[in-house]
């Protein structure tokens, strides 16, 4: 369609002067450069009146005549939060202080489980059995023989007494009272000797049965019942001694890569808020505990270890959460509190730095409104007072608008 035919169709659409609102209503005149506007709006019972401000705003601003200057418009949301916007935001892997790979310390044949993938467990609780006829029967054995030791001790000191007694009196020769005090030495030593053996016996029994070396969740079960398990060294078609993986969940971590851009911004102790992908409607205060003093040079970052502070059974460890990282004044907000932040840009600073000027839309004009800033994270402002939630507040050239300016909608 040619130009002068979408005037003409224009302005046979245009309101006469005489029928239109009064001027406090219509936007006429000069026209001036109005920076973005931003709309913040209340969660729950103030959003329906701050969008149907908006939209009476918008509807004046819509009567703009068409070499009005555009002005950008958004919605966002002043939401509750665990204080200031975070400095830094980062994904990571939830890793285990303390996984354990539990194996088998005997050979032989699974014949019972007693655990599955994901179930908690206490420090020696029964998780498989190996099979033990062989183990119990080597047991067995070493107990009869350290009987027949204890046996022989008992005889070669009832002997070694009457030799003895019999040197004493003359009657037996030396060569006998020394042969009678060497059985008696051998026959204590072989006592030592098969009571270790049947120790040995009853603890490698003992390890037929494979017990949980931490209280933690078990991350992986490699066996089967059925299956042969060999101790380490062992041999065996198939053989894995790996029964299992075990992580011990009161001392957790998320292991996060920083940009080397960004590691500056950061410090060991630094505050954070973990909020795990599985469960998002959940937050868990953190603190940086270690930087890596060394980046990776073929992904120009830098491992950054997060403490999980008081983590339970929502944490799950190999999952993936989310760390916001925050300035130490953050973590003073009450959890749960709301606040507005606006953009530094949306706010002409007067020169003691704790108070300035914001214009926010009322109609079809900007009027300037006083605030006070209250905190400050990274490119945001926290107004303390002087703004309202649903009110539209212009974000760019700030410094250019003065109040009473006249301002049309982007794209209207």
């Amino acid at each position: 369609m040619a130009t002068s035919d979408l005037r003409t169709q224009l302005e046979s659409l245009r309101i006469p002067r005489e029928h239109r609102p009064a001027s406090g209503h219509v936007l006429g005149g000069r026209r001036w450069p109005v920076g973005g506007l931003i709309v913040l709006t209340a969660v729950g019972a103030g959003a329906y009146g701050a969008y149907t401000q908006r939209d009476r705003i918008l509807a004046a601003v819509d009567t703009v005549r068409e070499d009005a200057p555009e002005v950008p418009l958004m919605t966002v949301t002043v939401r509750q939060e665990h204080g200031a916007p975070p400095l830094l935001t980062a994904a990571g892997k939830i890793v285990s202080d303390h996984r354990v790979e539990v194996s088998t310390k005997v050979s032989g044949q699974v014949v019972a489980l007693y655990f599955e993938q994901g179930d908690l467990v206490k420090k020696g609780q029964l998780l498989a059995r190996i099979e033990d006829v062989i183990y119990r029967a080597r047991r067995d054995e070493a107990r009869a023989e350290l009987e027949k030791a204890k046996a022989n001790y008992e005889y070669q000191k009832i002997n070694f007494a009457r030799v003895n007694d019999l040197y004493t009196r003359g009657i037996a020769p030396e060569i006998e009272f020394a042969d009678a005090r060497r059985w008696l030495n051998d026959a204590e030593s072989a006592v030592a000797s098969h009571q270790a053996v049947l120790d040995f016996a009853q603890k490698t029994l003992d390890d037929c049965e494979v017990v949980a070396p931490i209280e933690g969740v078990v991350l992986e079960r490699n066996v089967e019942v059925g299956d042969f398990v060999a101790a380490e060294g062992g041999r065996g078609a198939n053989a894995n001694a790996q029964v299992g993986t075990i992580a011990d969940t009161s001392k957790l971590r998320v292991e996060v890569d920083i940009s080397e851009m960004d590691i500056s911004r950061l410090r060991k102790g630094m505050p954070c808020r973990i909020t795990p992908d599985a469960y998002k409607d959940r937050t868990y205060d953190g603190h940086v505990m270690w930087i890596d003093p060394a980046a990776n040079y073929s992904k120009a970052t830098v491992q950054v270890k997060v403490r999980i502070e008081r983590p339970d059974e929502f944490v799950r460890v190999e999952g993936s959460a989310k760390v916001n990282f925050l300035e130490e004044s953050a973590t003073s907000q009450p959890a749960g509190a709301s606040g507005i932040w606006i953009p530094r840009s949306a706010c002409r600073l007067n020169g003691d730095g704790r108070s300035g000027v914001v214009f926010v839309a009322v109609n079809d004009r900007l009027k300037a409104a006083p605030v006070v800033i209250g905190r400050r994270a990274g490119d945001q402002f926290e107004v303390a007072s002087g703004l309202s939630a649903g009110q539209l507040i212009a974000t760019n050239d700030v410094g250019k608008l003065n109040d009473g300016q006249r301002l049309r909608a982007k794209g209207r």
